[in-house]
């Protein structure tokens, strides 16, 4: 069992995302449109520090709360991704890479949150059968 959020392969593989987003915007041509940047590096931010809430709070309900957060985000990440290739910022090889690591990702933080809520109700079901 993971001791710390970073010990997860879901939030590495969201850092590495976030990494790859950041560096997309490194791109000299990319890095002009400032706005379409902050937003891009804020929403995969977004996926690792809603991770990392969620984990830090050590309740599976929480956990469950804040990973949909992350897989909101990831999805708009996602989206960035896709505008990438309309605004030729990255060629389709780079989209299909970068998307298939946000892919991974999701599946990975899917099953992650699968497991707390199943905890979660478990919890829930051993509560009402005690009163």
């Amino acid at each position: 069992m993971a001791k710390r959020v970073h010990d997860l392969e879901c939030w590495q593989l969201a850092d590495g995302l976030r990494r790859e987003v950041h560096a997309i915007c490194a791109q000299e041509h990319v890095a002009r449109c400032f706005r379409f940047c902050e937003g891009f590096t804020e929403a995969a931010g977004s996926v690792c520090r809603n991770m990392a809430e969620g984990f830090d709070r050590f309740e599976s309900p929480a956990i469950v709360q804040f990973f949909g957060y992350a897989l909101g985000s990831l999805g708009e990440v996602e989206d960035y991704l896709r505008e990438c290739v309309t605004r030729t910022f990255i060629d389709q090889e780079r989209f299909e890479r970068t998307l298939e690591l946000a892919e991974h990702t999701r599946a990975k933080a899917l099953n992650f949150t699968r497991y707390h809520r199943k905890k979660s109700a478990a919890r829930v079901g051993r509560s009402v059968r005690r009163t």
